[in-house]
């Protein structure tokens, strides 16, 4: 290399921040000459700087998108991009998106700008939290049917695909109707018993959305949530696609909230010592379980037959300290692995009377590999391959999260009774920590709703519910957290007193679904209808929302890689198969 060369890709280095190599960089000497800085502003016509504007770039050929945000003078710099041709686009809500095709050669410094023009008709740029904050909220029966289509129609999916749509009343109810035997899948099974929530308010329902999102009703009065500011901009955001590759990917906010027809296959995801992101694959029937390597975008499938010769599906996956990959196999009921050394899969097939296991897995410190079932916990012993079953006493809990705490003890979520179960494995116990209900602005008709046999159900709650959704516990400390999926709250638990703890997140709406605690004792939490993910900061009890920058991501699942300082965030996008590293300046 030239010494002028080298002088040139040294100070490139310096003004990038620290992120020499993003996205599929290999990390070569030689490699670095062929990188090439871009930035530039981001203003309002010709003058006003915008901050927290998200401004991505994909080079042609490539599997991956980079993306940046724009500080409070309006600039944004990316860290070294390969050389090559690229799309850059930028965009924010209520503005024109706009693209720009160049060249970025090694060596040299781009300059883009971009000035953005108002946009009168914004919808379909909105997050699901964004159209839930623009239904009306004038008269307490407009609070209270905004509370009904929260609790009805936010468990499964983000709202964004409900209500970007209008429809007559005739309309919204055949969607009612085919929703209340749907599975949360997209599964419909005519045989089923309709969700009792859902049966209960359909009349109120139809009539509440013909009115506000029918062919003749006046536009909302849209209420975009805050452009991210300060610390929140000051991320890079590596989208990496995972085949199958859709058409509608959400990186274009102005086609609106994507179709989930197609995705949902990246679930969940972990991060082995290598770097390595496994994933899980609910639907896929040549995949079980996948493989992303960050430095190259390249995906690996490995497929574990069941009976019918597919691909059994998975839901939780989490990597071992040996680095087994261990899932919830979600077509027989039980925890599996894969051993990454031999690319061999191992079962563990549940013993007569023993139940089926679902949701998510985690693996304690002395190696045992636990579970949500029905109404408690499992725990599986790899070494001799026996389950020990854990209930609650209180039937029809609904488990589904599940996480153990510093001293290896379980804890799972029970959504349907709105409490946490604490599991002591030595001496079997349950104990059970129960949620308050939330009954300000609830009828006493409200309160009456339940399925035939009592117990209220998972994919749709009662209006005073919270629906606790998937644990984290701080492994260094004496908390374990829940995110309250229903009603935008994060609780927390002191493990040795039991004392809960409450916080209300920036919205309500925002459907917070997973949590992960970080070396540093930081609570990270996907917000699933926001398209963002936030950190909760226990010591200054503040929340901070960073922003992803696809529309209409569902992200149902957030882990911390620890290895690196800050640690670093990934989330996989189920709803529009990719998987994003949030890395931090």
């Amino acid at each position: 290399m030239r010494i002028g060369s080298a002088l040139v890709v040294l100070w490139l280095l310096i003004i990038a921040g620290g992120f020499a190599l993003i996205g599929g960089s290999s990390g070569s000497p030689s490699a670095e000459s062929e990188m090439g800085s871009l930035s530039g502003t981001v203003s309002e016509g010709e003058a006003k700087a915008m901050e927290g504007v998200a401004v991505s770039a994909r080079a042609g050929g490539k599997s991956y998108t980079t993306s940046v945000f724009t500080d409070s003078q309006g600039q944004y710099r990316f860290p070294l991009l390969e050389s090559g041709d690229y799309l850059v686009w930028a965009q924010a809500v209520g503005y024109r998106e706009e693209r720009r095709q160049l060249k970025i050669a090694g060596g040299e410094e781009r300059r883009q700008d971009f000035s953005l023009s108002n946009r009168s008709d914004f919808g379909s740029q909105l997050s699901g939290t964004e159209w839930m904050n623009s239904l009306p909220e004038n008269t307490p029966e407009d609070r209270r049917m905004k509370r009904v289509l929260r609790h009805s129609c936010g468990s499964c999916h983000v709202m964004g695909i409900v209500l970007q749509n209008r429809f007559d009343a005739p309309g919204w109810r055949v969607l009612l109707q085919y929703m209340e035997r749907t599975s949360s899948h997209g599964i419909l099974s005519p045989t089923r018993p309709p969700y009792a929530v859902i049966r209960h308010y359909e009349e109120d329902l139809v009539n509440y959305l013909a009115r506000v999102r029918g062919p003749q009703s006046s536009s909302l009065n849209y209420k975009p949530m805050p452009r991210a500011t300060g610390e929140a901009t000051r991320i890079v955001v590596t989208e990496y696609d995972i085949p199958p590759v859709l058409s509608h990917h959400g990186s274009f906010w102005s086609e609106g909230t994507p179709s989930s027809h197609g995705a949902k296959a990246a679930h969940d995801v972990s991060v082995d010592a290598e770097g390595n992101v496994w994933f899980s694959d609910t639907v896929n029937p040549n995949r079980t379980i996948g493989k992303l390597d960050p430095k190259t975008g390249r995906v690996s499938d490995y497929s574990f037959p069941g009976k019918d010769g597919l691909a059994v599906r998975s839901h939780g996956i989490v990597v071992d300290q040996s680095g087994s990959v261990w899932f919830t196999n979600l077509t027989e009921g039980t925890l599996d692995k894969f051993d990454p050394r031999t690319e061999k899969f191992q079962r563990f097939p549940l013993t007569k009377g023993h139940t089926v296991i679902g949701g998510q897995v985690v693996v304690d410190s002395k190696g045992y590999v636990w579970g949500p079932i029905e109404e408690g916990a499992t725990r599986l012993n790899p070494q001799t391959g026996e389950y020990q079953e854990f209930h609650s006493p209180t039937e029809g809990g609904g488990s589904y999260g599940i996480t153990v705490d510093a001293k290896d003890q379980g804890w799972f979520t029970a959504m349907a009774r709105d409490f946490l179960g604490k599991v002591n494995p030595e001496t079997g116990k349950v104990e059970e920590i129960k949620f308050e209900p939330l009954y300000e602005g609830v009828r006493e008709q409200d309160r009456k709703v339940l399925n035939p046999e009592g117990v209220l159900g998972w994919y749709a709650s009662a209006i005073y519910q919270k629906g606790p959704r998937r644990p984290g516990a701080d492994r260094r400390g004496t908390t374990v957290w829940s995110a309250q999926n229903w009603e935008g709250l994060l609780a927390k638990v002191d493990i040795n007193t039991l004392k809960v703890t409450e916080y209300l997140l920036h919205h309500r709406d925002s459907q917070p679904y997973a949590v992960v605690v970080d070396k540093n004792h930081m609570v990270w939490i996907n917000l699933m209808n926001s398209d963002r993910v936030a950190r909760f900061d226990p010591f200054k009890e503040k929340f901070t929302e960073f922003p992803l920058p696809s529309i209409g991501t569902e992200t149902r699942h957030v882990e911390v890689d620890d290895r690196t300082d800050p640690p670093t965030v990934w989330l996989p996008y189920y709803r529009t198969n990719k998987i994003a590293r949030i890395q931090f300046r």
